[in-house]
């Protein structure tokens, strides 16, 4: 009788490793309908760091400590790459020491996406938090000019945000690794391309 469960146990067990491949995508990226690749320079980082304006999906570590976060917020309904571009731009030239690097749309794995680079008081890995209009080094580190890139994807179901740190004097080097992530990003039918994104 044990033997007869085990069987059961184990058939069961095994029809349902076969069901699970395709039923749902793999991971927060893969049901956030977004698939990407880093050059083998970026190491994961588990789990995604906490703060962020948002839900952290996927983080990754990269070389001259840069950082790479993928995060998704609400949609945005009725909304475009431009007005995506145009509302990160202003909400950051109101840090302190920021400057606009520039704020455009850009087709990324044959999507459109707001992209928006700036330079601010940071730790290469992240700006600096700045709450009373000072930037503020977290304790054990210094302040440096940091590049930081962020994409926006509108979705159907969310907002999906690729942000990217590294101190500017690495940025030269950096710039190739971030291109060929973006040349590895596919979003899929997982998040849904916004109706709303033209």
């Amino acid at each position: 009788m044990l033997r007869a469960l085990k069987k059961i146990a184990l058939a069961s067990a095994a029809a349902g490793q076969v069901m699970m491949p395709g039923c749902q995508p793999a991971g927060p990226l893969g049901r956030a309908g977004l698939e990407l690749t880093p050059p083998a320079s970026w190491r994961p980082v588990e789990p995604p760091p906490g703060k962020v304006p948002g839900v952290p999906l996927a983080a990754w570590a990269g070389p001259d400590g840069s950082s790479l976060l993928i995060f998704r917020t609400l949609p945005v309904p009725g909304g475009s790459p431009t007005m995506i571009a145009q509302a990160l731009a202003n909400r950051l030239t109101n840090l302190p020491g920021l400057r606009l690097v520039f704020g455009r749309v850009e087709t990324v794995g044959g999507t459109s996406a707001a992209r928006v680079e700036v330079v601010a008081p940071g730790t290469g890995d992240a700006l600096a938090p700045s709450g009373l209009g000072t930037p503020t080094a977290p304790a054990g580190k210094s302040l440096i000019p940091t590049r930081q890139v962020t994409l926006g994807f509108l979705r159907e179901t969310a907002t999906l945000y690729l942000t990217w740190h590294a101190p500017e004097s690495s940025y030269g080097r950096i710039a190739p690794e971030i291109e060929a992530t973006l040349k590895s990003c596919r979003l899929t039918s997982g998040g849904k391309t916004s109706s709303y994104e033209y």
